[in-house]
């Protein structure tokens, strides 16, 4: 603990820390109010774009799921389709490949020849 005045130096003089003087102690104030008000500036940023990452996440996830659905759909349309395949398959008439065949020889060979003469 200091003395408030010793017989040698006199009455004590504060002089602020690390033996600034007060000119230079108001000269650290200030330039710590500019610091503390960047830094609430900088705060005031990060926590703008901390709402806006929020906002998108919510937004991305509403997507995934709305896409979740969309498939969940498509994939109770493609069994549907598939088990129809499957009943059109034990059918006991199968001349359906036959005339697919046909279809696609017919479209080659049109192709063919509109490639041919043109």
């Amino acid at each position: 603990m200091r003395r408030a005045h010793s017989a040698q130096t006199g009455p004590f003089i504060p002089r602020g820390q690390y033996g600034q003087s007060p000119g230079d102690q108001e000269y650290l104030e200030e330039d710590n109010e500019q610091m503390t008000s960047e830094l609430k500036d900088k705060v005031k940023a990060l926590k703008s774009l901390t709402i806006d990452i929020g906002v998108e996440v919510r937004n991305q996830n509403k997507m995934l799921d709305d896409m979740d659905t969309d498939f969940a759909n498509s994939g109770n349309i493609l069994e549907r389709t598939m088990k129809r395949l499957g009943i059109m398959s034990k059918g006991s008439h199968n001349y359906h490949i036959l005339i697919l065949f046909a279809f696609c020889f017919v479209i080659f060979l049109l192709l063919w020849v509109a490639l041919k003469f043109r």
